[in-house]
């Protein structure tokens, strides 16, 4: 038996941990990929105050957001 993992960074915890374990003492054999990032292509049409509404939906944390707002409004794509 072969059984395969998509997981992310967040995944990974003691229940994970738990499973191979059970998995391992039944001989599975166990393929653990991590999962890939989506990216989306940026628009930069865009206004800046649009593009930080919709980051702020994916609940990134707030220093994030500030960092990412910063860099935009000082970059060749917003600077007027």
């Amino acid at each position: 038996m072969q059984v395969i993992f998509n997981i992310s960074e967040n995944e990974v915890n003691h229940e994970l941990f738990d499973v191979i374990k059970t998995l391992l003492s039944r001989n599975a054999e166990i393929v653990i990929r991590k999962e890939a990032i989506q990216l989306e292509e940026f628009n930069q049409d865009m206004p800046l105050e649009q593009v930080m509404q919709a980051l702020s939906n994916e609940n990134y944390s707030g220093d994030f957001l500030s960092d990412i707002a910063l860099d935009l409004k000082t970059s060749s794509v917003y600077v007027k």
